[in-house]
């Protein structure tokens, strides 16, 4: 990387503190602000800011259309969430073994001038919702078990998403968004972009439960079972993610 962004990688402990620390990934990486040129990290960090602030003002009860069942395991699952990036970028940044392949991807071409904006906050994305919300969700659900509400409310985030896709997709570059604003294509682009967030949160939080259903409170660390299953599921989701990264870059058009 051209610039340590370990500096800027401090202690979470609040969503306010996600926005703040987010935020100065961003700015700290920001070579895309100055156009042409082009900054995988700054990509990435710029929706996840934009994401985060969103789920703050949800939090806070700031958003009138929503509202969180247990904002408290919200609050939770979003700082084991932005953790994981954050140790990704300084395991990076350290040149140690452990950074995770499907960051590596990311992180490796970060300033390939090749790559659009589109690409590369959809590989960061990919990341951080196809391998990272797993391992996440398993560590919220330590102190906030699974049920029909936390459920609800994560399926919640979803319409965040959705509420901020045409915008994103524009400010990105994605390539139905460059057609007539709400039109057909530009609302296909939308709904397909929806729908695979939602897919793909589905599948996260199906593959953490089945790696939780061998956690027992009981036992150190959650007992054997459960960590040969996590460590499984980390492989699994790791090379996937990786895989699926370097076919979002090399992608010519995303819509």
């Amino acid at each position: 990387m051209a610039r340590n962004l370990t500096d800027c990688c401090s202690e979470v402990t609040s969503i306010p503190d996600v926005v703040k620390v987010l935020g100065a990934i961003r700015d700290a990486s920001a070579e895309d602000i100055l156009a042409p040129k082009v900054d995988g990290i700054s990509c990435f960090s710029r929706l996840y800011t934009i994401i985060t602030q969103n789920v703050l003002d949800t939090v806070e009860g700031n958003k009138q259309e929503r509202t969180f069942q247990d904002p408290a395991f919200l609050t939770e699952l979003d700082l084991q969430f932005a953790r994981r990036y954050l140790a990704a970028i300084r395991a990076y940044e350290a040149g140690e073994r452990s950074t995770p392949r499907a960051w590596s991807v990311l992180f490796d071409r970060r300033r390939d001038q090749d790559i659009h904006h589109v690409n590369f906050a959809a590989a960061g994305v990919n990341a951080h919702v196809n391998y990272d919300l797993t391992f996440a969700l398993l560590e919220t659900w330590k102190k906030y078990p699974p049920t029909a509400a936390r459920r609800s409310d994560y399926d919640q985030v979803n319409d965040i998403f959705a509420e901020e896709m045409d915008q994103l997709r524009e400010d990105f570059g994605a390539f139905l968004a460059e057609t007539r604003d709400g039109g057909l294509l530009d609302r296909f682009g939308n709904s397909a972009s929806d729908l695979v967030v939602r897919l793909t949160r589905g599948l996260a939080w199906d593959a953490a439960h089945d790696v939780w259903q061998h956690y027992d409170s009981t036992q150190d660390g959650g007992g054997q079972k459960y960590q040969d299953s996590w460590a499984d599921a980390d492989r699994r989701l790791d090379r996937s993610a990786q895989l699926l990264g370097w076919m979002i870059l090399k992608s010519p058009d995303l819509p």
